[in-house]
């Protein structure tokens, strides 16, 4: 396009400044233990635990006060429980006939490093190279 002084304009051109190297591809042993992690947390009612607990006095939680927020008989929370301190996201104190549970912090720890920006799982794809550039226009 001509401007009235005989220049011509040009259409600006987005850009995208990438501020951070790519992070690293996630190795075999840290992938295998955030899968399990995952795992354990991909049911609403495993997240909902947890997020009671963590907003708990103490940072710690009774069974008998957790079933009061859940409409589900015991064994059914006690197996959601279990799943959860064996992923190693809670831990389990007997304390007479009642078990509390509590957080472990390096376990969403672990996940948080994962999906912040910048993470392996959160970053930007890496840039394309020329090779690869060609190969996707011929798709």
């Amino acid at each position: 396009m001509t401007t009235a002084h005989g220049h011509t304009r040009r259409e600006p051109i987005a850009v995208t400044l990438l501020l951070a190297e790519p992070a690293a591809v996630v190795a075999g042993d840290a992938a295998e233990s955030a899968a399990k992690l995952f795992k354990a947390l991909s049911d609403p009612v495993r997240i909902r635990l947890v997020s009671l607990i963590r907003c708990s006095p103490g940072g710690e939680a009774c069974f008998c006060d957790l079933a009061e927020d859940f409409a589900m008989p015991q064994p059914t929370l006690s197996h959601h429980l279990r799943v959860l301190v064996t992923a190693g996201i809670l831990t389990r104190e007997r304390r007479g006939t009642w078990s509390w549970y509590r957080l472990v912090p390096e376990s969403l720890g672990e996940l948080e490093t994962l999906l912040r920006a910048g993470g392996p799982l959160a970053d930007r794809p890496a840039p394309l190279t020329g090779a690869d550039r060609d190969r996707d226009s011929r798709r």
